[in-house]
C-alpha cells in the first residue's frame, strides 16, 4: 500500500505520520492542471478531498504526477473520519525504515476476540533457616561541608535530625546546630531501609498467572486536522498523541500488544459510527464537555473504559462505572487531604500567614488550613503585608518557619520575596508554602525558590532536575524534531503517563483491571496515577498528589502522598 509522510506543524512525525482516508462518495468533478512542485497531498489539501478520492476519479493515477498533467478533482463529499491506525508490537520504526508494516487498511482488518486464560500455580519454597544479616550502625559516613547544618544534611539523606544525633553520640542534643566543617558524621539507615533489611519469613503462596490480553484503544482529541495553521490547542493535542506513541513504542519492546486508533474530535459523531469502535477496550478523550457526554453514553452502552484526560469536574464520574478522571479538581476535599499531610510532615514547625490584601487572595484556602491547624492544636501567627517588618518578631531559630502568603500569583510572590530580601533573616530557617500555580513561574524565579525553600502541593509536576525528565525530552526531540509546547502540564508527558498506566495495566489485568485498580501503579514522569472510587455508584478519580520542595542547595524534593 502506498503512503506518504505527512507534515504536522511543519515537523515530520517519524513514528506516526501516516493517515488513512476512507469511504468517500463523489457527486461531481473539477479539472486541475498540475503545477511544478505540487503533489497529490498538496492538491488534496487545496480542494479538501482525500488522495484516494483523487485516485479513484483518475483510474491508473499512481503516486507520481508531472507538471502540466490534467487530472479530475472530485467534489467534496461526506467523508468518513480520518484515522491513524498502529498495530503493536511490530519492528521498531526509525527515520530510515519505512512504516508500511504498521498501517493496516480497514478492509483487511480482522477483529480477533482475545481469549483470557488463567491458571493457578503453586510455587514450592525450599525449607531453610532464615538468613540473619547483621545491620551495620551506619549506612555511610559523611564529611560536613562549609555552611551545612544538621537539618540540610538530614534533608539530603532522607532522615531526621534526631536520627543523625542518635547515631552520633558525640553530638550533644542541646547543641545540634554546632557542627563544623570537616566533622565526620555517621549517616543512619532510614526506617524504610531498616525494614527492608530485616529478615522475612517466606511462606508458600498461591500465585495466579494471567495470560495477557491485547489492548485495542482509540484516542479522540481536537487535533485540528483541517487547520492550515495549527492553533495552540491543536499543537498541544498533537503533543499529547505523540507522547502516547512514545509509550506505545516502548511497550512494544516489552511485548505489550494491541491496536491504536486516532481520530480528530471534530468528527466524533462519524467516529462513533465506525464498526471498529465497538471492539476497543479503551477510549482516551475528549476535550469538549458535550463530546465527553457522547463518549460516556457510547462507552457505557458498549462496556468500554473511558479515560477523560483533561476535564476536571466534581460530577464527571457520577453515576458511571467505566469512567476514569485523570485531572482531579482542586476542591475542599483535596485541600483538606493536602493540609493534613503537610501538617503531619511538619508538626513542630512555626506557621506564619501573610495577608497580601489584594483581589487574588484565596481566603477559603487560608481559612481551611488555619481550621486544620486549629483542630490539631497547632498554633500560628498572622502578619499583614504592609507590616511585614513585624514578621521577625514571629520567627524562631529553633524551628522551621513556614511563611504562607494569601495569594498564589507571581506578582504577590515577587512582592513578598522583595520585602523578605530587605529583612535580616539569615539566622532563621525560612520556607515558603504555597500553591500549585507556583510551578508555572518557578523557572523564572528559581533563585528565590531556592533561597526560601519554596514548597507546594500539586497533582502533576515534572522535575527539571530528574534524569527521567531529561531522557524523555531528549527522546521526544530526537523522534519528532522539536520540543513539546511550553505549557503546564507538558502534554506529551501527560499522554505518555496515561498510556503507560492504562495500556500496560489493562494488558496484564484484563477483566480484573477495574477491580484491582486501587493497587495498580506505573512509573510516571509528570502525572502520577492512583485511582479510587468516588463512591460506590461512581467511576474513578485520580487522587494522586505530591509535595514539591525547592531546596537551598539546588535540589528539588518530590514526595508523593
Amino acid at each position: 500500500m502506498g503512503y506518504k509522510m505527512i507534515k504536522v506543524i511543519g515537523y515530520r512525525l517519524s513514528i506516526i505520520a501516516v493517515f488513512l482516508f476512507i469511504g468517500i462518495s463523489v457527486w461531481g468533478q473539477t479539472r486541475h492542471e498540475i503545477k511544478a512542485g505540487e503533489t497529490l497531498y498538496s492538491i488534496s489539501r487545496t480542494y479538501g478531498v482525500t488522495i484516494s478520492a483523487i485516485q479513484a476519479a483518475n483510474p491508473g493515477l499512481g503516486e507520481t504526477i508531472m507538471a502540466g498533467q490534467t487530472i479530475n478533482i472530485p467534489a467534496k463529499a461526506a467523508q468518513e473520519p480520518q484515522q491513524h491506525i498502529i498495530i503493536f508490537p511490530e519492528t521498531q520504526p526509525t527515520q530510515q525504515q519505512p512504516v508500511q508494516q504498521m498501517v493496516v487498511p480497514l478492509e483487511t482488518q480482522q477483529t480477533v476476540e482475545p481469549v483470557v486464560q488463567q491458571q493457578t500455580v503453586v510455587l514450592p519454597v525450599a525449607e531453610s533457616a532464615p538468613v540473619v544479616t547483621e545491620i551495620p550502625p551506619c549506612k555511610e559516613t559523611y564529611e560536613v561541608k562549609k555552611k551545612e547544618t544538621l537539618y540540610s544534611i538530614a534533608q539530603r539523606f532522607g532522615v531526621t535530625v534526631d536520627e543523625i544525633v542518635a547515631a552520633n553520640p558525640t553530638i550533644e542534643p542541646d547543641k545540634k546546630d554546632r557542627i563544623k566543617k570537616g566533622q565526620v558524621l555517621c549517616i543512619p539507615f532510614t526506617q524504610a531501609e531498616l525494614e527492608a533489611m530485616r529478615p522475612v519469613e517466606v511462606e508458600e503462596e498461591e500465585i495466579v498467572i494471567k495470560e495477557p490480553v491485547p489492548v485495542n484503544f482509540a484516542v479522540i482529541m481536537p487535533f485540528g486536522l483541517d487547520q492550515q495553521k495549527k492553533t495552540r490547542e491543536a499543537i498541544t493535542m498533537i503533543d499529547f498523541y505523540e507522547g502516547i506513541m512514545m509509550a506505545v513504542s516502548e511497550m512494544k519492546k516489552d511485548g505489550v500488544s494491541g491496536k491504536v486508533y486516532a481520530y480528530d474530535e471534530a468528527q466524533i459523531d462519524s467516529v462513533l459510527a465506525l464498526p471498529q469502535m465497538k471492539n476497543v477496550q479503551l477510549i482516551i478523550g475528549a476535550k469538549d464537555a458535550n463530546n465527553i457526554n457522547k463518549l460516556k453514553a457510547f462507552t457505557e452502552k458498549n462496556n468500554i473504559s473511558l479515560v477523560v484526560p483533561l476535564l476536571s469536574s466534581t460530577t464527571l464520574v457520577n453515576n458511571t462505572h467505566n469512567v476514569y478522571q485523570v485531572n482531579q479538581k482542586m476542591d475542599n476535599d483535596t485541600y483538606d487531604r493536602a493540609f493534613a499531610s503537610f501538617s503531619a510532615m511538619h508538626t513542630n514547625a512555626n506557621y506564619i500567614f501573610v495577608n497580601i490584601e489584594d483581589q487574588t487572595d484565596k481566603a477559603d484556602y487560608m481559612m481551611r488550613l488555619k481550621n486544620y491547624l486549629n483542630s490539631e492544636e497547632i498554633s500560628y501567627f498572622n502578619c499583614d503585608f504592609q507590616n511585614i517588618g513585624n514578621i521577625i518578631e514571629m520567627l524562631t531559630t529553633n524551628k522551621e518557619n513556614y511563611i504562607i502568603p494569601s495569594s498564589s500569583t507571581k506578582t504577590a510572590f515577587d512582592r513578598l520575596v522583595k520585602r523578605l530580601n530587605e529583612l535580616a533573616l539569615d539566622s532563621y530557617r525560612i520556607n515558603l508554602f504555597g500553591y500549585t500555580d507556583w510551578q508555572a513561574f518557578a523557572d523564572k524565579s528559581i533563585e528565590a525558590f531556592k533561597k526560601y525553600n519554596c514548597m507546594f502541593f500539586t497533582s502533576f509536576y515534572n522535575n527539571p532536575n530528574a534524569t527521567e525528565t531529561y531522557a524523555f525530552n531528549q527522546r521526544f526531540r530526537s523522534t519528532f524534531g522539536r520540543d513539546q509546547y511550553n505549557t503546564y502540564p507538558r502534554y506529551g508527558m501527560l499522554g505518555y503517563d496515561i498510556a503507560n498506566f492504562f495500556v500496560r495495566n489493562m494488558y496484564v489485568e484484563g477483566e480484573d483491571f477495574a477491580a484491582n485498580i486501587e493497587n495498580l501503579t506505573s512509573e510516571a514522569i509528570q502525572n502520577p496515577m492512583h485511582f479510587t472510587h468516588k463512591n460506590t455508584w461512581s467511576g474513578f478519580i485520580n487522587n494522586a498528589m505530591m509535595f514539591v520542595k525547592y531546596n537551598s542547595d539546588g535540589t528539588i524534593s518530590v514526595k508523593q502522598l
